[in-house]
Formats: C-alpha cells, structure tokens, sequence
C-alpha cells in the first residue's frame, strides 16, 4: 500500500491543540477527499484579475466608435438622397437599374424591387426641376411580376416627363422589358441587349435523395399544391399547366415591348428568341435608337427635356437605414432562408423572363 508522500505536506508541525485526522490506508474505490493535508492554495493578489476588465472596455470603445461611424454613413447617405428640395436648376434625374429584378430585397444585396424603383420615379416625378430621366441600365433582368410593374411604372412617368435609357453592358430580359417604355434606348455596340423570352426552373433531386436513403412525406390539400416540388418529377398535367403560365408570361412580355417600342406583335416575336444581341445589331432590329455612351444619352435626355446649355445631374441613391444596418452586421444572409419560404414549405417555381 502506498504511503502519501511526506515532501507534498507542510514540514512543520501541527500546532498545539490542532486535532489530526486519523491516517486510514486508502482502498480502491474511495472517493477522492476533498481535504488536503497541505497549505490551501495561495489566494491570487487582489486586483489581478482585472485584465478583463480593460479587454473589456476597450471592445465597448470599438462598438461605440463602429456605431458612430455607422451613424455618419447614415448622414452621409442622406445627403446624397435626393428630394425635391434638394435640386436648383434644370436636372437631369439619373436611375440606375443594377442587379437582378425581384419583388423583394434592396439594392445594397443587389436587388431591385418595385417598391425602392417606384420611390425614384415619384421623386422624379415630383420634382419640378428635373427635367427629364436617365435610367442606366446594367442587369440580366429578373421576375416576370416584378419587371412588369416597374415597366408600367416607367410607361406612366414617360407620359409626364421624357425617360432616356443608357444600356450599359447588359440590358437584357426583364431589363429590356422596362427599357421598351422609355422614350429612347441607347447602347454600346457591344452591348448586350434584348433576350426576349420567359424561363422557369424546377430542379428535381428525387434520385439523388433515393441514393442517400432519405425520404419525403408531403401532404396537402389540393391537387398542384406541391406542384415544382424538388422532391419528385412533374406529372404530365403539371407539367402542361407550368408551360401555360410560361406561355402567358412570354405573351405579355411581347406585347408590352411591342407597345413600347410602337412596333407590330408579329414583329416582336420574330425577334423574342431569348436571344441577347449585340447593341449594333438590336438597333439594325429596332430594338434599341441609338448607338453610345452615357454621356450621349445624357445630352439626349436634356435635349428632349428642353433643356438648353447646361444642365445639373442628380443620381437617386436612397438607402434603407434598416437594411444598410443589417448588411453591415451580416444580418441579411441569415434572414434570407425565412424570406424565401412559402405556403407549402419549399420555394415556389417563379417565370423569369429571359
């Protein structure tokens, strides 16, 4: 049997009066004492752990001076805004059409939606010293729902004011669609513009699911309600009923470039292949008027404005403070999955034009 170690005790000895416990030889398994025969550790110096204390503080500095810096940007972005009381002269109102169209999202996730667009034009709309608007155009395009009500949007500003686009490298689908409502179109011969035509996408991972031995109950109520669901094929009659809406969604697509552009029905779809042509040969198609750059369909807007020598330029950047909040602390990718679920729990099938 082991005897404790007499170097792990205190070498002096115990003081009068000082009761000493009984030496009892330990058995295989006893609980380990909680008592010790030795000195009680040595208490740390008051004030030593306070090293936390500064880490602390000095991560509350950064926060404070990060919300301050995020408070300046906010100004910063609103003088940028523009309102009607923010304009003196003849101006040319500028808005960009960046990113893809969707019925929901922001610009700073690279998203336009109806809600932010309509905002620019009634800006425009209301402000008595823009003169005429720019929209340059840079994007693949997007939903059929949302393009359309951007481009009706569009058509009713035209009536008010004259609406020039400059295409920058893509003015495609859904694009092109709200471009068709300006009064003129101008791009690059290299631009891409055009694609005329509707697209829906419903993947189908059935088989990969079978291999990895993973199922799907599904129950609803009603015949197509999972219609597009990723979990199995399409029937024949889902399948006919999907090309339907796609059909229908390609139909007003040519009608409203065909309005917009005062071209016949029959016209436009020769042309609405779903092909992007170049800028040169959109406007031998009459798809686009003329060939240039933004400065060009700068000078155009003035001049179908009325505006004579020079003129001021107003770009509409208007940022929601909510959404800037949450790009800047990374909120937005994690509320992206709530945002795109639906009814029936997996995302719904949506047409883009293309």
């Amino acid at each position: 049997m082991n005897q404790p170690d007499p170097a792990s005790h205190d070498s002096q000895p115990p003081q009068a009066g000082t009761p000493v416990p009984p030496y009892h030889p330990a058995t295989p398994g006893d609980a380990v004492p909680a008592l010790s025969y030795g000195p009680p550790p040595p208490t740390p110096p008051r004030g030593g752990g306070s090293a936390w204390k500064w880490v602390v503080g000095i991560l509350a500095a950064l926060i404070i001076l990060g919300l301050l810096s995020c408070c300046g940007m906010f100004s910063l972005f609103g003088t940028l805004s523009s309102d009607s009381s923010s304009t003196f002269g003849e101006t040319i109102a500028v808005i960009h059409v960046d990113g893809v169209i969707a019925g929901s999202g922001s610009s700073l996730d690279g998203i336009i939606s109806p809600e932010e667009f309509l905002a620019y034009l009634d800006m425009a709309a209301a402000d008595d010293n823009v003169k005429a608007v720019l929209l340059r155009v840079d994007s693949p395009g997007g939903t059929v729902a949302a393009s359309q009500e951007i481009a009706t949007e569009v058509a009713r500003l035209s009536e008010l004011k004259p609406v020039v686009v400059s295409i920058g490298d893509v003015g495609a689908s859904g694009a092109y669609m709200i471009a068709s409502q300006c009064d003129e179109i101008w791009a690059q011969p290299t631009s891409a513009v055009g694609s005329i035509g509707v697209i829906t996408e419903i993947p189908n991972v059935a088989g990969l699911l079978e291999k990895v031995g993973v199922e799907f109950t599904v129950l609803t109520a009603g015949e197509y309600k999972d219609a597009g669901s990723p979990y199995r094929s399409l029937t024949a009659s889902e399948t006919a009923m999907i090309q339907m809406e796609v059909d229908i969604a390609y139909d007003e697509f040519i009608n409203i470039v065909a309005e917009g552009r005062d071209m016949k029905e029959s016209e436009v779809r020769e042309m609405a292949t779903g092909w992007a042509w170049s800028g040169r040969k959109a406007q031998e198609m009459g798809l686009i008027d003329e060939l240039g750059t933004y400065n060009d369909a700068l000078d155009a807007a003035a001049d179908l404005g009325g505006i004579q020598g020079d003129y001021d330029v107003v770009a509409y950047d208007v940022y929601d403070y909510t959404d800037l909040l949450y790009s800047l602390i990374g909120l937005s990718r994690q509320l992206d999955p709530l945002s795109s679920l639906s009814l029936d729990g997996h995302s719904l099938p949506r047409s883009v034009p293309r």
